[in-house]
């Protein structure tokens, strides 16, 4: 059962980027991408059954997981919470990024923009700064989603230590 249910969520997610990565070929460009991103969030919906419940206060703490287009390890800390949004870091190899967000409790989902490149890594000439969209999984403690820039969609996960 666990591994069908992988196998789906890898099949879903292999889809969602494949599609954002040829609507963004075909023309759409960046926020085209990230809407479709979010539609396809929206035809995504874990059972309900057996859900740990979610609320804004989940998304606080430090979250590690991998990310970007070549799967790097990354630590994220999520500290503050003002009104609807949260706000927080994002650290991959060797690079601080500050990005602000909102959470949909009835989809489940986290909704974040990278804002300021506060330090760049060791070796990066660049970084740019792009729009992500997550799903909490049933366990309340790992977030799956994707995200695009100007380089393209890429997928990222990231479970609360």
């Amino acid at each position: 059962m666990r591994l069908s249910r992988a196998a789906g969520l890898v099949s879903f997610f292999g889809a969602l980027v494949i599609g954002c990565g040829a609507a963004y070929v075909a023309g759409g460009g960046t926020e085209e991408v990230a809407r479709d991103v979010r539609v396809s969030y929206e035809v995504y919906r874990t059972p309900a059954a057996g859900n740990v419940p979610v609320e804004l206060e989940s998304v606080l703490g430090s979250w590690s997981g991998t990310w970007d287009h070549n799967d790097a390890g990354c630590a994220i800390e999520i500290d503050r919470i003002a009104g609807e949004k949260y706000y927080g870091t994002l650290r991959k190899e060797g690079a601080v990024i500050a990005f602000e967000g909102t959470f949909d409790p009835e989809g489940r989902r986290v909704f974040f923009r990278e804002t300021k490149v506060i330090k760049l890594g060791p070796g990066m000439s660049e970084w740019s700064l792009g729009t992500n969209t997550g799903v909490f999984m049933p366990d309340g403690r790992t977030l799956v989603g994707t995200g695009i820039d100007k380089w393209g969609t890429y997928d990222w996960q990231a479970s609360k230590d």
